[in-house]
């Protein structure tokens, strides 16, 4: 894969570290992870999942105990409960850790649109028509 122009000794030689956290599976997140990562070539990021996450403190503990701050990392998520979203983003802040909602933006447009709140439903799936191609 092509280089951009950058120093390149930003991140050293290690490869980022991305964490897809979710209150379910994670096969979503997972998947839109490796879809991304698919762009820059198979060894240009590593992955790894934390499911099942259904507080705050759990977060807390993984991190304490898996976080190397001398390597470069971000943090894709996807949580229903609002709240639980809200206090992991606040988790993941004070930590300095980027992270990504890939959840909560949908959930809010469509809710936008339908004037229907969400039911925060934990491993929900849409049983609708296909999107059309």
């Amino acid at each position: 894969m092509p280089k951009l122009d950058l120093d390149d000794d930003i991140f050293g030689q290690v490869a980022p570290l991305i964490y897809v956290l979710s209150d379910a599976r994670g096969e979503m997140a997972n998947t839109v992870v490796m879809a991304a990562a698919a762009q820059f070539g198979e060894t240009s990021v590593d992955i790894e999942r934390l499911s099942n996450v259904k507080d705050v403190d759990t977060v807390r503990a993984y991190f304490d105990e898996h976080y190397d701050s001398s390597r470069p990392c971000a943090v894709f998520h996807t949580f229903a409960n609002g709240t639980l979203r809200r206090e992991i983003r606040r988790e993941l802040d004070r930590r300095g850790i980027p992270s990504i909602d890939l959840l909560g933006p949908a959930v809010t447009v469509i809710s936008t649109l339908t004037g229907e709140e969400p039911t925060h439903q934990i491993g929900a799936t849409y049983e609708g028509a296909p999107a059309s191609e």
